[in-house]
């Protein structure tokens, strides 16, 4: 694809590539920029063949990111902003990104470790020269161009790989449908994540011609589109039929500009098809098919003549170098006129479903086909061949259900009402036992008479099949221009509703609709339609700033969100704090009883295990940063097999977040160490940890070591919130290990220690007893005291156990890789973004995450455990004031402030910038501790925090070689560069030097 671009741009370097918004990119200027963001993801050591996300919108730099990704050997993973971002943390965990190009003004995705900013297409690119300006050597085209997901009606996404022999087939194959050429304008208004967006973007920037970008108003709006059409003057248009069809409805002239249009994604309109060809007697009307996994397009056809009412249209026939099969279940060809389930191949396959190796062989097979094995994709379609060969499309096989007896077809019931003469649109899903036709008037604004309706139903279809028949203004429609069914009942239920409602309310409605991408009714559970942890985090810091409500409320709605989480439950708790003076404090928690273990041990049974040469072990919490290099190290250190529970939905996409857990942070497992992986899905929070009976029992027999890692980590959520899945699942893995007596390994946090310090206790050694939980402060330091209370009780009764309390985890000593989802990250990057600093004492304690890694394996299988704990603390820290000095260093302009007046700075950042890393935070600098007057931040300063013993980690580390780095300017500066090589922090610019200087 970048050659066949190349030589457009050596055609034509100054002719147009794209337009938006009166801004334009010729194809020389198209072909520098994306150099440039090619350039600049090689020297950030992203290797060619990596998935590399685009996140941002449809946009002239969108452009430049995907041809820029494409010019670095790498495959681009179209990350759309309008997209729910729970939807998008599953895009880049199986779609196994790793880098991210952001385009302006986008929302960085969780989960990459490095990032490229594209920059605005009206920046001057010219003092920005990239170390290693390079293009990257020629790739096979049968690698990978770009990952595209599918919708996920039917369940979770699924990424599909192409190749680029893929799309250059859909644009330059078929000698019968001529692709765009210089001269043609072709119209891009179709999300990044949207096939669509595919055949409009490649084939104009691979053929010479030139892209007319729309926004998604102009694009639903008939007389917008008109206008955009002839006052930019459109040629080519790839439509999908949705809006095809509103198109044709009421306003079909506004094709007549067009040489071509198509309709492709759903059934289209016999009698709208004619409306439209009638109406634009100049211009091509093509219907096309084609999956996804099919690079798009898989057949066509041209309509040469009006279709006959009363007939569908038909998919017609093979597209280009693609191929067509209608087969029967038995795998044999269908006969001409037979229905059977439709199969499509050719140079447009897709190489399958990345990380899904199952699931590939399921969808790809390899069928015989007239005496010739050829591979195909089942595309789930029913499908006739009629005589001359055209292809029929009669609907999805999963979408014929059986009702009462009776085997009916939501398809064809959407057909038979679009047929009907006051019906605009229909849609028909099954609600429970019945199913459920949504329609919008023919004539807009017209009523619809749905007992007419009922009527014409009834007359074909048994009477317990009759659709409930709701009316709707419109349907909602998705990013890729169909329409969303999952939004069909929310917005039917809202659908006649106009009293206005209560302005909190309906503030409040907004900031979720910005965060989760979606309208949200009363009743919608947050957590349900896909909020989590950190956006809790960003509605409520929304909320606060929206209502200008004092940041000190944050953590008690926090509360009053996880307690009702529904949009009317949260509102109402928005206007209880809105008409209060101060905060109410969090319910006590009687924390002695918490930790009360409420199991007893059995006898020990035998077989015992065997710590010290282990053959099974159990890892939990291995997707995390510390979990992935525990995981290696328990590969490297033993022969054992690892047993992973994962929060997932089958064992394959257990490892497939496995795997993206150790790219992320650039790991490597030994030669065949795989084959010493068990992943499987489990549930930190659940009863039995999510597991059935029969697999704990058999894991409970056979462990030889336990590591019990994983914990929802969380600084805003209450002890309530976090105590299942870390207090409930330390219970669970005492029952798990008790039998045998499995020696438990347990990571817990310095944090548990805060209460100490606050009592007035300066110095804690490892082996006291632990106590002030009433001071802690923080739901997640509670947590773990309690879990680490259950521990020792176990203890007590004979189970080996030996608790880690790491301090500030950090980057490894090789790379300097971080976790940059944590607090301290956050905080360099705000004083960076902000050019402040607190003037504070505040403890830089790193432990390399690598070193925590080798020093519990080592621990684990060396020493013998039995009730003990080890202080994983850095012998040689040091404070902010050297981490400032090292920012200064690389070209920071810092400032240093007060430590009140900085809060005051920051809460104000914030609530600029909801989406900055340091919202989740907030609270730690402004909520006050327990039975003491400062913040729960400066709880942890120096002077205040006790220092702390590690005698019994220097004795079972004595002789094994392990040591902790000093916390001094070579390590510090391996951070900041991890930094801004990563993009999370971007690079300072030094100022141009005087004169003088130079002289």
């Amino acid at each position: 694809m970048p050659d066949l671009f190349q030589a457009q741009v050596s055609a034509r370097p100054h002719a147009p590539a794209a337009w938006h918004r009166g801004e334009e990119l010729t194809y020389a200027q198209l072909d520098a920029r994306s150099d440039h963001v090619a350039a600049r993801l090689l020297d950030h050591g992203v290797e060619p063949g990596s998935a590399v996300g685009v996140c941002g919108g449809r946009s002239l730099e969108a452009l430049v990111a995907v041809l820029g990704v494409l010019k670095a050997g790498c495959a681009y993973v179209p990350l759309d902003e309008e997209l729910p971002p729970a939807r998008l943390r599953v895009m880049v965990e199986d779609g196994d990104v790793h880098a991210v190009v952001t385009l302006p003004g986008a929302r960085r995705p969780r989960g990459p470790r490095t990032f490229v900013e594209v920059d605005p297409v009206s920046a001057d690119l010219s003092g920005h020269v990239p170390v290693q300006a390079r293009r990257a050597v020629s790739r096979p085209a049968t690698n990978c161009a770009y990952v595209m997901f599918t919708s996920g009606s039917s369940g979770r996404p699924k990424p599909v790989v192409i190749t680029h022999r893929g799309v250059v087939r859909l644009v330059l194959s078929d000698p019968g449908l001529p692709p765009p050429g210089p001269g043609d304008r072709v119209l891009h208004g179709y999300s990044l994540s949207s096939d669509a967006s595919t055949i409009e973007i490649w084939n104009g920037l691979l053929t010479g011609a030139c892209l007319v970008l729309v926004d998604r108003a102009d694009l639903v709006s008939p007389p917008a589109l008109e206008d955009v059409l002839r006052d930019h003057g459109v040629t080519v248009a790839y439509l999908t039929t949705s809006v095809f069809h509103h198109v044709a409805r009421t306003r079909p002239r506004a094709l007549s500009g067009l040489r071509f249009v198509s309709a492709g994604g759903e059934a289209m309109d016999s009698s709208l098809a004619a409306t439209v060809m009638a109406a634009c007697p100049d211009t091509t009307v093509v219907n096309f098919y084609g999956p996804t996994e099919n690079t798009v397009v898989s057949t066509v056809h041209v309509l040469r003549a009006a279709p006959a009412q009363d007939m569908g249209v038909p998919i017609g026939r093979p597209f280009g170098a693609s191929t067509a099969h209608v087969l029967r279940a038995d795998g044999s060809v269908a006969a001409p006129g037979e229905e059977g389930e439709l199969y499509v191949g050719g140079d447009g396959l897709a190489v399958g479903y990345a990380g899904d190796a199952e699931l590939t062989a399921e969808r790809f097979v390899t069928v015989d086909v007239h005496g010739r094995p050829e591979r195909l994709y089942r595309t789930g379609d029913r499908a006739v061949r009629a005589h001359d060969g055209v292809l029929e499309y009669r609907g999805r096989l999963d979408r014929q259900v059986k009702l009462r007896g009776h085997r009916i077809e939501l398809d064809e019931i959407e057909a038979r009402l679009r047929a009907h003469p006051a019906v605009g649109e229909a849609a028909v899903e099954l609600d429970g036992d019945r199913p459920v036709a949504y329609l919008t008037a023919a004539e807009p604004g017209d009523p619809l008479p749905l007992e007419a309706l009922r009527a014409y139903c009834a007359q074909w279809l048994p009477s317990q099949a009759v659709p409930l028949l709701v009316a709707m203004r419109q349907f909602p429609v998705g990013g890729s221009g169909k329409v969303d069914r999952k939004r069909l009942s929310v917005n039917a239920a809202t659908a006649g509703t106009a009293a206005p409602v209560e302005s909190v309310l309906d503030a409040i409605a907004h900031v979720w609709e910005l965060v989760l991408r979606e309208r949200p009714a009363p009743d919608d559970d947050f957590f349900a339609v896909g909020g989590d942890s950190l956006l809790a985090s960003e509605i409520v810091t929304r909320t606060l700033a929206v209502l200008n409500i004092d940041a000190a409320f944050g953590s008690s709605l926090i509360r009053s969100l996880l307690d009702t989480p529904t949009l009317a439950g949260f509102a109402e708790a928005v206007r209880a704090v809105r008409g209060s003076a101060a905060a109410a404090p969090a319910a006590p928690v009687d924390f002695a009883r918490e930790r009360e273990l409420g199991v007893t041990l059995p006898p020990a049974q035998r077989p015992g295990p065997r710590p010290e040469n282990p053959s099974e072990v159990l890892l939990t919490g291995a997707t995390g940063f510390v979990g992935a290099f525990l995981l290696r190290r328990l590969l490297q250190a033993t022969s054992a097999r690892v047993h992973l529970p994962v929060r997932a939905t089958t064992s394959a996409h257990a490892e497939r977040r496995v795997r993206a857990a150790l790219g992320r942070y650039g790991l490597r497992l030994p030669d065949g160490a795989w084959r010493r992986v068990v992943c499987f899905p489990a549930d930190l929070a659940a009863p039995g940890l999510g597991m059935s009976p029969d697999h704990t029992a058999k894991l409970a027999g056979c462990l030889d070591l336990v590591v019990h890692n994983a914990a929802q980590v969380n600084f805003l959520y209450p002890y309530q919130a976090l105590r299942a899945a870390n207090v409930e699942s330390t219970r669970e893995i005492i029952r798990l290990a008790g039998p045998r007596r499995v020696p438990v390994h347990f990571l817990s946090t310095i944090a548990v220690l805060a209460g100490f310090g606050t009592a007035g206790v300066r110095h804690v050694d490892e082996d006291a007893e632990l106590d002030h939980a009433d001071r802690l402060s923080m739901g997640y330091a509670e947590s773990k005291w309690v879990a680490e209370g259950l521990l020792r009780q176990a203890a007590a009764q004979g189970l080996p156990t030996a608790v880690y309390r790491p301090y500030e985890i950090t980057g490894d000593r090789r790379h300097g890789a971080c976790n940059t989802d944590t607090a301290i990250c956050s905080l360099f990057k705000t004083i960076a973004e902000t050019g402040l600093a607190p003037d504070i004492d505040l403890p830089m304690d790193f432990v390399p995450v690598d070193y925590v890694a080798e020093a519990v394996v080592h621990v684990a299988t060396r020493q013998r455990a039995g009730d003990r704990v080890y202080h994983l603390t850095n012998p040689r820290p040091a404070l902010l004031g050297d981490v400032l000095e090292r920012m200064r260093a690389a070209g920071c302009a810092l400032r240093m402030l007060p430590y009140q007046q900085w809060v005051g700075e920051l809460v104000r950042h914030v609530a600029r910038h909801p989406t900055s890393p340091t919202a989740p935070f907030v609270s730690l600098c402004v909520d006050r501790g327990h039975k003491a007057d400062i913040s729960v931040k400066e709880m942890y300063l120096d002077g205040t925090f006790p220092r702390l013993g590690r005698r019994n980690l220097e004795q079972a580390l004595d002789g094994s070689g392990l040591h902790c780095p000093p916390v001094d300017a070579d390590l510090l500066d391996r951070y900041l560069e991890y930094f801004f090589t990563s993009g999370y922090i971007p690079r300072p610019r030094r100022p141009e030097p005087e004169l003088e200087e130079l002289v």
